[in-house]
Parts: structure tokens; C-alpha cells; sequence
């Protein structure tokens, strides 16, 4: 993975389900495999000091992906009821639905989006802004996505332009 030479993985990952056996994200639907093998290299943390991504393992609810998938999705289908003319997020289980899978200090969203209920390596990536009616998508799995905006190849318009200001590293909860 790329990026761990960008960004060096703890040398004792928190909560990287490497001893668990993994869910899956509902029924026969498997996490994808540069996913597992972030939560397996880095666990429970931050990355620059800006972005969390969703984990299974963890009994933080902030960051736990089955209860923030829950609370996300409910929010937004909730933003699509109310305003249907302004939000018009495709949300799982839809065809190319948004499946919550991290977030910034910010407020903004990272989601997988779903193109393939059968073969979850082949889903890309999406953001939405804080507060905003617009997905940005990617066509990029979720760590090449974070490669691409740590090593600054990739400048979301959704993310501070300035973003990475820093050294990029990985703080543990």
C-alpha cells in the first residue's frame, strides 16, 4: 500500500481487528480489501490531525463505522425528504448509493460509493462539504483517495485548499 510509505503506520495499531474475525457491512456485503488492510496497518486514529475513518472495531461511537452508517445515512435520507429540489444524495443501498466511511474536523463526509453490491474492491469514493447539496466523487478506492490528498496530488474542492499543511502522520486515538 502506498501509503504507508507516505505515512507510516503505528508500530501497534489500536483496534485493528487483526486478531477478530471481520463483519461484513450487512449480510454477504465484505469491507473492501484496501480498507481492511488500512484498519489492519493503522487502526484507530487521525491522519494529519484532520480526517478519521470509520471503524468496525472500535466502541467509540464517534468513530465506530456500523453506528456512524446508521446516524449519517438516517441524516441524510432526512435531508432528502425535507428539501428533495436542493439534496439529492444517492444514499446505500442505492444503485451508486453513499456509504459513510470517515470525516474531517470540518464536517465534511467521506463516503464509498456503492457501484457493486457483489464486489466492493471495485466501489470509488466521494465527499461532501459541510453543510452543502453537492457530492464530489473519485474514482479511486478509499486509500488511494487519502494518498492522493496527503501527497497533494489530489486537491478536493470539498477539503481546505491548504490541506496538508503539515507533516502527514497518524495520530492513535
Amino acid at each position: 500500500m502506498a501509503l504507508t510509505a507516505l505515512m507510516p503506520p503505528p508500530r501497534h495499531p489500536s483496534e485493528s481487528g487483526n486478531s477478530e474475525t471481520w463483519p461484513s457491512i450487512d449480510g454477504d456485503l465484505s469491507f473492501p480489501d484496501d480498507y481492511v488492510a488500512f484498519i489492519r496497518s493503522y487502526g484507530t486514529g487521525r491522519i494529519a490531525d484532520f480526517i478519521a475513518i470509520f471503524n468496525p472495531f472500535t466502541a467509540n461511537e464517534d468513530i465506530n463505522f456500523f453506528k456512524q452508517k446508521t446516524l449519517i445515512l438516517g441524516d441524510l435520507e432526512s435531508l432528502n425528504q425535507e428539501d428533495p429540489d436542493y439534496f439529492k444524495y444517492p444514499l446505500y443501498p442505492e444503485e451508486n448509493g453513499l456509504l459513510p466511511i470517515g470525516l474531517t474536523d470540518n464536517g465534511d463526509y467521506l463516503f464509498w460509493t456503492v457501484s457493486n453490491t457483489r464486489d466492493s474492491n471495485t466501489w470509488g469514493t466521494a465527499i461532501i462539504a459541510a453543510r452543502s447539496p453537492d457530492v464530489e466523487y473519485f474514482d479511486q478506492n478509499l486509500t488511494t483517495l487519502l494518498f492522493g490528498i496527503l501527497a497533494g496530488t489530489l486537491k478536493p474542492q470539498s477539503l481546505p485548499g491548504s490541506f496538508p499543511d503539515g507533516e502527514v502522520g497518524f495520530t492513535q486515538f
